[in-house]
């Protein structure tokens, strides 16, 4: 019964170490996403002379990792939130010191989007 007991244990335990491991990823990867949509937003807005314009906003919607993180993003916990707002910021400064352009941020988005 012991021993039961101990492998029962140590299952549960290495499940919930391995949810805060997954926590600590999805908040990265999380900043990035808020960048990511700072620049989907700003490209958009900003870029339509971009030889790459059209095929950036015809791929992004039909992604399926696009479609995966935009579900998620309606799920966020407090946490995540700001990490996705603080990734925002970070590309929304990088974007107003000139520190990107349009042909910048459509590699950009398509590295995570287009080829996925």
């Amino acid at each position: 019964m012991r021993v039961f007991l101990k492998v029962l244990l140590f299952l549960f335990l290495s499940k919930f170490t391995h949810a805060f491991h997954d926590v600590e990823v999805a908040n990265e990867e999380i900043a990035v996403l808020g960048g990511l949509w700072t620049q989907i937003f700003v490209f958009e807005e900003y870029c339509s002379d971009s030889e790459y314009y059209q095929t950036i906003l015809d791929r992004v919607p039909i992604s399926p990792r696009f479609e995966r993180y935009s579900l998620e993003l309606e799920h966020l916990t407090n946490d995540q939130d700001l990490a996705f707002q603080r990734g925002g910021a970070g590309a929304t400064a990088g974007i107003v010191d000139g520190a990107t352009d349009c042909e910048t941020m459509a590699t950009v988005i398509w590295e995570w989007f287009g080829e996925n």
